[in-house]
């Protein structure tokens, strides 16, 4: 489910997406959980990377919700009120270098690293709003990361994956003047090939650990066939 990301320092991931830094720089993140603010380009706001709650809060709660937001399931989106609203009118790209991911096949935590195999960020739909805090008039932006079934590969340890996109298909989700029916389809499985993944160490459990080692290998690669 991309329970952890790693992110680098922000203007190194601002760089390899093509786009400026929006506000101040942000140092490198091994172990980014949710709830924390994560970079992220947003459709109103396309050339700039920007830090964003990873959690969120629809435009009109009254309140932060008390259940997870945190990821959209792409077989629900258009049901839910949640995240129906914001179905072609706010698309966001979260830009990370790689994510962690836990085994649940195994009766421990054994955490497994997944990044690209050309060493390009991985670039993962997701949805923004942005919500006012009625008890202070904070403006809180806020954004939701779009999972759909794992392919075979990661389907090895987990039944969910991201969705992935490409530069070009990154462009497409993020433009407001194409239908939506057109930005859309740019969300669709995964293949086998385009990611590598390996075990780390249970260290990363604890998301305050952010050591420089985290996603290093502490056993072997995930591999397609045993």
């Amino acid at each position: 489910m991309c329970g952890r990301t790693l992110i680098g320092e922000s203007l190194a991931m601002a760089a390899k997406a093509g786009i400026l830094l929006g506000g101040d720089a942000r140092e490198k993140d091994t172990n980014r959980p949710p709830g924390t603010d994560m970079p992220v380009i947003l459709d109103a706001r396309p050339g700039r990377l920007h830090y964003v709650k990873w959690g969120l809060i629809p435009s009109g709660a009254k309140e932060v919700p008390k259940f997870s937001t945190t990821y959209c399931r792409i077989e629900t989106m258009h049901s839910l009120p949640t995240y129906r609203p914001l179905i072609g009118r706010r698309h966001c790209v979260f830009v990370v270098e790689g994510f962690y991911e836990w085994d649940r096949n195994g009766t421990t935590r054994q955490p497994y690293f997944f990044e690209r195999k050309d060493g390009n960020i991985l670039l993962l739909a997701g949805y923004w709003d942005s919500w006012k805090d009625p008890s202070t008039g904070i403006v809180i932006p806020s954004c939701t990361m779009i999972m759909q079934k794992a392919n075979n590969y990661v389907g090895k340890i987990h039944d969910r994956m991201p969705c992935i996109l490409s530069q070009a298909e990154s462009a497409v989700w993020l433009d407001r003047e194409l239908p939506v029916e057109q930005r859309l389809k740019v969300l669709h499985p995964i293949d086998n090939s385009l990611l590598k993944g390996w075990q780390v160490d249970p260290k990363i459990n604890n998301a305050r650990n952010k050591d420089e080692n985290n996603n290093n290998p502490s056993g072997p690669d995930l591999t397609l066939f045993d």
